[in-house]
């Protein structure tokens, strides 16, 4: 019986562990952003990942923006941006909500990683963003 409880425990921990290392570092399935305004996003707790594809030299801008009827007082918010090497480039945070990269790119794939965290009740904060992506 104790060998049964012991294999069905490992069993389920393997079904509940397994997805969860197998997706970590695996940034191909993530999100792409463009030019211009994301769909709105939540805080998860662990660092969200998404690609933005660079065609040409230039200047990208991007910056996050709580949801309107959120609190800003009451979400810490970070950005980091990666170049197509994986080499940290820029980074911003800000303790209100919102935070802004400016960064001379050249063509790449470069990476966003998005983390942060929510305090306060539902009602007060959703962690809800979204994204603004420009090129110069």
């Amino acid at each position: 019986m104790k060998l049964w409880q012991h294999m069905m425990g490992v069993a389920v921990l393997a079904g509940v562990s397994l997805p969860v290392w197998a997706a970590q570092g695996h940034s191909q399935d993530a999100e792409i952003l463009r030019q211009g305004v994301s769909a709105t996003q939540q805080l998860r707790g662990a660092p969200v990942r998404y690609r933005l594809p660079i065609e040409e030299e230039g200047m990208i801008v991007v910056s996050s923006e709580h949801l309107a009827s959120d609190s800003s007082q009451s979400m810490s918010i970070e950005g980091k941006l990666y170049s197509p090497a994986g080499q940290l480039v820029a980074s911003d945070a800000d303790n209100n909500g919102h935070f802004l990269l400016e960064e001379p790119v050249t063509p790449g794939n470069y990476e966003l990683e998005v983390r942060g965290s929510v305090l306060g009740s539902a009602n007060e904060n959703s962690g809800r963003y979204s994204l603004h992506v420009g090129f110069e």
